[in-house]
């Protein structure tokens, strides 16, 4: 069994080689080449001076301003784009593993004692990265399982500490580290830890009424897309008695929502196989009938059929994965969201509901917006928006940080032309 103690040994090995500063001693400088504006946390590459040493991915330095002046401290990876992340700007804080631990838990207060997640779910985000001052960290919570998502070679290097501080808070949970390959390209870094023991791959966790099966091992991301909780109670607020499309439905989990609550019919589609064998097993776990149907297909191709052969929906979920992963792609990722929401769109029954999502960070929320105009304006319909929501608030954005706010949920009413 993957224990916290085996992965901690682990990370500690390599921490040991690397020698974790001590509380309060004097860290590596770097420079800034210009002058900063704003408290944002990262600092590219292209806006430092070259270290006058060699440092490894991941250092802990003190960054200052051309003329000496102190900036902050943070994690320092001369291979990345975003070659330093800033975790205090404040001169008399030090980032160690006492800060760590108060970081931490501060977070899980935040999810205990002021959201009170855990009387309605026992799968929710520890730890938002820059939203609870933890740049490159995000950790999540499946039942008894914590995951973790390192996107920072400084959250690597340092894990020792991030893995105490998680054990105060949660003594017991096993957990799993987990960093995408690109993450790892960029950061010039290995950073995953081994894969979970058989016997805890698969988990069950609860979201209100709802059941569903968490994949560690092929799930995206952390397994489940926890970010959408309170938009999938929303929308089954609205589908009692209803006709329900789910696109790009991955596990199903606006589709289990939306059938629990009375749903007349539901048909999910996602191009996932891994996915729709997921979202099949949720749907037996909740006791589900045939009403709710999962295909593995694209999309487009399912949407168009259905204009094609005149069958209609009356609520509709268009969420797909991230369009741009780049600023060189949004602009194909805004033809693509006016693409699909247009076919949406046309195959909605008069007045029906549309929930039209983003999750692509670098879609600005006008831009998607004017995305959903266009393609209202091309199925002939007017868009009367409901609601423009986003993360649900475990995980939470600051305002030095915009880019903490990726997610765009648009519940909005589509209506023929008058």
């Amino acid at each position: 069994m993957v224990t916290r103690r085996r992965l901690e040994k682990r990370y500690a090995e390599e921490a040991a080689r690397a020698r974790l500063p001590r509380e309060g001693e004097p860290l590596p400088r770097v420079a800034l080449r210009a002058e900063r504006h704003g408290r944002h946390p990262w600092i590219y590459r292209r806006m430092l001076r070259e270290p006058e040493e060699a440092f490894e991915p991941g250092r802990l330095v003190e960054a200052v301003a051309r003329d000496g002046r102190f900036v902050g401290r943070g994690f320092y990876n001369p291979r990345s784009e975003i070659a330093l992340r800033l975790l205090t700007d404040d001169p008399r804080v030090f980032p160690g593993e006492a800060w760590f631990s108060a970081r931490v838990a501060e977070a899980v207060r935040l999810r205990h004692d002021v959201l009170r997640l855990p009387d309605r779910t026992d799968a929710y985000r520890v730890v938002h990265a820059e939203g609870d001052g933890l740049s490159g960290l995000v950790v999540d919570r499946f039942g008894d399982m914590l995951v973790a998502e390192l996107f920072s070679a400084g959250m690597h290097r340092h894990w020792p500490w991030i893995a105490s501080a998680l054990d105060a808070a949660f003594p017991g949970l096993q957990i799993v580290v987990r960093a995408d390959w690109r993450v790892e390209k960029q950061e010039g870094v290995k950073m995953a830890g081994p894969e979970p023991p058989a016997a805890s791959q698969r988990l069950v966790v609860r979201e209100g009424p709802a059941k569903f099966e968490v994949d560690l091992r092929r799930g995206h991301k952390t397994g489940f897309f926890l970010d959408q909780r309170d938009n999938r109670a929303r929308m089954a607020e609205l589908c009692r008695g209803e006709d329900l499309f789910d696109g790009f439905c991955y596990t199903g989990g606006f589709a289990v929502h939306a059938a629990l609550a009375g749903a007349a019919s539901v048909l999910a589609v996602d191009l996932d196989e891994d996915a729709v064998e997921v979202a099949q097993r949720n749907r037996d776990l909740n006791g589900l009938g045939a009403s709710v149907s999962f295909r593995h297909g694209n999309v487009f191709d399912v949407l168009r059929d259905a204009k094609a052969s005149g069958r209609r929906f009356s609520r509709m979920v268009l969420d797909p994965a991230k369009l741009a992963r780049s600023r060189g792609e949004v602009g194909r990722a805004l033809v693509a969201y006016k693409d699909m929401n247009r076919l949406g769109m046309q195959c909605l029954k008069p007045g029906g509901v549309l929930l039209a999502c983003s999750c692509s960070g670098l879609v600005q929320e006008g831009d998607f917006l004017e995305a959903l105009r266009f393609a209202a304006s091309e199925a002939r319909a007017e868009l009367q928006v409901l609601h423009v929501a986003g993360a649900a608030p475990d995980h939470p954005w600051t305002a030095r940080f915009p880019e903490g706010r990726y997610l765009k949920a648009v519940f909005a009413r589509v209506v023929p032309r008058a």
